[in-house]
């Protein structure tokens, strides 16, 4: 008789140690991450009580629970995580945090800034513009293909030794590949498109995104871009947002305000430049977008990244 295999489970994985724990510092909305000495990582074990209002940090977040529920809330959507289950949050997404009255998670904060350097950065980045829930009930198998990655890198940040970091990075890449392979194969795009042109669709909306993300100032609409690409522009509206998860216009949106939370950290930029080069023509509408998606004005965002610079 054959074993049945059995689930990971992140208890019999995520050992626990007392020199684990650490605790957050917020400042208003902007959390200011305590990272390790020469590190643009942080792990730590949290079995705090603590809730956290809407903030946000330039890391990406990752969070387990071991024990207990945890409620996040990620720029109005809801997650209610269950032990096992990992919920990874975009850098300079708002986010509030509900904890019980006991429990405990791991907590990943990472800068992925480096990854703007690795070829395949705009396809990770479009699997980021979203948080991404994984459970063992949702994704099962995804789910035990990446659940070891977390583990790697808890123990190799914890061992501490020399190379530390250059291994936590090499299992992040290994897993957002995973990820990016997995978002693949779940594309339907049509029932009646065969492999071959199910693959020359992704290439050419990976080729549209680059696109996007290079060209987000210039005058762009959803006709010209559907035309270029080929596809009617329902046709192209219809698979643009099965690949993003944006509509054109919000993705667009989406592109430009990231560029302008870069722009305002350089002083010498006035808020009106700021929104003309990222891609705005009206200063109220930059205005109301920045607000609706950063939770703070663009002004109000410069100060609380300057003072935590």
């Amino acid at each position: 008789m054959h074993n049945i295999p059995q689930p990971l489970q992140t208890n019999d994985l995520f050992h626990v140690n007392s020199d684990y724990s650490g605790v957050r510092e917020m400042n208003d909305s902007l959390e200011t991450i305590a990272y390790r000495n020469n590190s643009t990582l942080r792990i730590f074990y949290n079995d705090l009580t603590e809730s956290y209002t809407m903030h946000w940090h330039n890391a990406m977040e990752i969070i387990i629970p071991l024990d207990n529920y945890y409620d996040v809330i990620v720029n109005q959507q809801a997650f209610h995580l269950l032990p096992d289950d990992i919920l990874i949050i975009p850098p300079r997404e708002l986010h509030s945090i509900t904890a019980p009255e006991y429990g405990s998670r791991f907590v990943y904060l990472i800068d992925i800034s480096f990854l703007s350097q690795v070829s395949g950065y705009n396809s990770v980045m479009s699997l980021l513009t979203h948080p991404l829930f994984i459970s063992q009930k949702t994704h099962p198998a995804l789910y035990d293909e990446i659940l070891p990655f977390f583990v790697d890198m808890k123990n190799d940040y914890f061992a501490n030794h020399e190379y530390s970091d250059f291994l936590i990075y090499s299992h992040l890449l290994k897993l957002f590949a995973t990820l990016g392979q997995n978002h693949i194969q779940q594309l339907a795009f049509d029932n009646d498109t065969c492999c071959g042109k199910k693959r020359d669709y992704i290439r050419k909306f990976l080729t549209i995104i680059e696109f996007i993300d290079t060209h987000y100032a210039d005058n762009l609409n959803l006709e010209s871009i559907a035309d270029s690409s080929g596809f009617s522009k329902y046709h192209f509206s219809r698979l643009f947002k099965q690949y993003t998860g944006f509509t054109f216009c919000d993705y667009l949106n989406y592109r430009r305000i990231k560029e302008a939370e870069l722009l305002l950290v350089q002083q010498d930029c006035s808020i009106t430049e700021v929104a003309l080069q990222s891609g705005f023509t009206s200063i109220s509408t930059f205005n109301r977008l920045f607000k609706q998606m950063k939770g703070c004005s663009p002004s109000e965002y410069r100060t609380k990244k300057s003072n935590n610079i």
